[in-house]
């Protein structure tokens, strides 16, 4: 398996976990995770027959395929309360994930935890959380096909952040000192900066508005950024 972020998500996932894996594509996470005995069972959901198809041609290669169930669904639609320990919920941005859990909330809340892999409104997404009585308990974050991704570990409880920037960048990868967000704020503020050279050479009112915001943009970044470097 070469996808980074699959091998984190499944990295994330206590031993011994019944799992559902919501949209899961081709079905690479149950696989590995019944492969490598981490779950006792997955169930695979997805909202395409035929990408649930691509997994089920797999099933002959493990040694207790059976620990796969494989259900079309939207969402968290076909699962109970309690029926499983983690719900993951990836590839796909922090708004539709929000709304898949706020849909069927309470299947949300009686797991054990939930782990999501958004791929952008990452501060809609924790502010969600914590506005539904989630506490985020670990956050990973990785580069991937020069993409920089964070996953997001959560169970039930009450938690709250007291700065903007730690929901939009992850005071627990701040907290740590993460190499891989210290990497993407560098990153973030040298694409920031040429933006502004090229601005400051256009003589407009909008032009002038943008070189403000983006500076404003600088100073956030250059503050996580003093927090992870101090």
């Amino acid at each position: 398996m070469k996808k980074h972020r699959l091998e984190e998500i499944i990295h994330m996932v206590d031993n011994n976990s019944i799992v559902a894996d919501i949209g899961t594509d081709h079905g690479i996470v149950p696989y590995e995770l019944v492969k490598s005995q981490k779950a006792k069972k997955v169930i695979a959901s997805d909202i395409s027959e035929k990408s649930l198809d691509k997994l089920r041609e797999k099933l002959d290669y493990l040694e207790n395929p059976e620990k796969i169930v494989l259900s079309v669904s939207d969402g968290l639609e076909n699962l109970n309360e309690y029926q499983v320990d983690t719900i993951i919920i990836s590839g796909m941005g922090g708004n539709l994930i929000a709304d898949i859990i706020n849909k069927n909330i309470n299947v949300a809340k009686s797991s054990n935890c939930i782990i999501l892999g958004a791929n952008n409104s990452l501060s809609l997404l924790r502010k969600f959380l914590h506005e539904n009585s989630f506490e985020i308990i670990q956050e990973v974050d990785l580069f991937e096909n020069d993409k920089y991704y964070q996953i997001i570990k959560a169970k039930v409880g009450k938690q709250i952040f007291t700065e903007d920037y730690e929901y939009e960048f992850g005071k627990y990868l701040i907290d740590n000192k993460s190499e891989n967000l210290k990497k993407y704020i560098h990153l973030q503020l040298d694409n920031k900066m040429a933006i502004i050279s090229e601005l400051s050479q256009k003589d407009s009112d909008n032009a002038k508005i943008a070189v403000d915001n983006l500076n404003l943009d600088i100073l956030d970044l250059k503050k996580v950024l003093g927090k992870i470097e101090a």
